[in-house]
């Protein structure tokens, strides 16, 4: 794939070439949009591992490519930011002769990897309801500059109507959307070599032990230094701060936009009472979705 053709495709056209290019030393992240990709590929990069965003960036070169659609440059830099792609390499040596193994993102359907000989999948999964509403910030800060055609409308979103809205890729609306997008993956597990499931929620209240756990369960070695080290480079905090520097060089209107938004775990307790949003969250798949990963979303009222 040259330089030119990339420019020539949407963001979502392109993931679906990629996903065709990997390999079996390739990990896919598997998540629904909002569920903290930006916090994994952050600590998957500290840890010495490569990490792929194959929205913008496309593995079919050996320096693993680098070509953006001309409207996402901007947004590539914020993400070289948060995964700090703009500081000195980690101490890359620790991880034992693993670092062949490469993390790669999407919001795919595990069907769209059917043929594709992946090394391991790492299901990465957060409440729904604050995954749900993470994706709605993000589509009212960036949207634009991914879907222009729509940006107006997107911008004008009220949290209601989005999860009226369509998602791109399977037709569903938000909610709906999440449960199958989870029961598919889990469903296919069998079909791949290892598969980890990391929930956000033990990324954020004791990473290191999280990400030593998923680690143990791909077969990868790293020092226990690095862990830690990668752990407090990846807090909400230190990743923030190294979003901003980037952002202060930009111009409207995404400057004030945040990738590390608020990074906060039930910050759904703040809205989710709000007239008529909890019943939209009562649906019954939802709900037994979610129970498989330790949520309870029963309703109390």
């Amino acid at each position: 794939m040259t330089d030119e053709s990339v420019q020539d495709i949407s963001p979502w056209e392109l993931a679906r070439v990629n996903a065709k290019l990997l390999g079996e030393h390739d990990i896919v992240v598997a998540g629904d949009p909002g569920a903290g990709a930006a916090l994994i590929s952050n600590i998957v990069y500290e840890l010495g591992f490569d990490y792929l965003d194959p929205y913008i960036t496309t593995p079919d070169k050996e320096d693993a490519g680098q070509a953006t659609p001309g409207q996402l440059a901007y947004y590539q830099q914020r993400l070289l930011a948060t995964a700090g792609d703009n500081r000195p390499a980690p101490d890359r040596p620790a991880a034992h002769g693993d670092l062949h193994r490469r993390f790669i993102k999407t919001h795919f359907y595990p069907e769209v990897f059917a043929d594709v000989p992946l090394s391991a999948v790492v299901l990465l999964v957060r409440d729904p309801r604050d995954t749900i509403y993470s994706s709605y910030k993000w589509f009212s800060s960036f949207g634009g500059s991914w879907m222009p055609d729509s940006a107006e409308a997107i911008g004008q979103l009220t949290y209601d109507a989005f999860l009226d809205r369509v998602r791109i890729g399977d037709g569903e609306q938000s909610i709906p959307g999440w449960a199958r997008f989870h029961r598919s993956w889990l469903e296919a597990a069998p079909a791949f070599s290892k598969f980890v499931v990391v929930r956000f929620e033990d990324l954020k209240s004791h990473p290191v032990g999280a990400i030593t756990a998923m680690l143990a369960a791909l077969g990868l070695v790293v020092s226990p230094d690095l862990v830690a080290q990668a752990a407090e480079r990846s807090s909400f905090g230190s990743m923030r701060a190294r979003e901003d520097e980037i952002s202060a060089a930009e111009s409207e209107p995404t400057k004030d936009a945040r990738i590390m938004r608020r990074g906060k775990v039930g910050e759904w307790r703040e809205w989710f009472e709000t007239e008529g949003l909890a019943e939209r969250f009562s649906d019954a798949d939802l709900i037994a979705t979610a129970a498989r990963f330790g949520y309870d979303m029963t309703p109390t009222g």
